[in-house]
């Protein structure tokens, strides 16, 4: 089972990709010509969905094949990157400016002249952005996951977990209690 914030931040980046979707997919269908920007940022929504979303579903019902540690990372990562470049890939293209600017507007070929595309790719960018400072945090946490865990998820003593000593055993003042039958070391 994954962890509560692990599920809050995979239910947040839903919601984001799915408004995303939309105004990706508002943007395409008002389109004229074709924009490899725009259709690269409609393939990040639901590429993360299902990896991100759809995935953290499973990895909850069934942990042992879905919940490894090195699986999240890597999807996490993916997302990560995408995400980034999507948002980045957008707001190149449309140069962020205000859409009340005419010559701005008129003269960008993903907002085509338009006010509300104008607007569109910008809540989209945020929206993208939001998104990935979201895998970032995530990405953080799988990498902790992943080194304290090992890649399968089971537990690699040498760099995460504190091995417990018990080197005090039997010597009087230390602080852990005398229960049971001495060993050979405290005779």
């Amino acid at each position: 089972m994954l962890s509560l914030a692990d599920n809050i931040m995979r239910a947040i980046n839903f919601c984001f990709f799915v408004i995303c979707m939309g105004l990706i997919g508002s943007l395409l269908a008002t389109e004229k010509g074709h924009s490899s920007r725009v259709n690269y940022c409609m393939f990040v929504p639901p590429f993360a969905v299902v990896t991100d979303s759809f995935y953290g579903i499973l990895a909850n019902i069934w942990t042992t094949p879905f919940a490894w540690p090195i699986i999240l990372f890597a999807f996490d990562f993916l997302n990560f990157a995408f995400t980034f470049t999507a948002g980045t890939v957008l707001s190149v293209g449309i140069r962020t400016h205000s859409c009340k600017n005419r010559n701005y507007i008129d003269n960008n070929k993903i907002i085509q002249g338009s006010t509300d595309r104008c607007r569109k790719a910008q809540a989209s960018i945020a929206f993208f952005y939001f998104s990935f400072f979201i895998f970032f945090v995530k990405v953080v946490m799988s990498a902790i996951n992943l080194l304290s865990n090992g890649a399968m998820g089971f537990s690699t003593p040498s760099i995460g977990r504190r091995r417990h000593h018990t080197a005090n055993i039997g010597v009087p003042g230390a602080s852990s209690p005398q229960v049971g039958v001495p060993n050979i070391s405290q005779v």
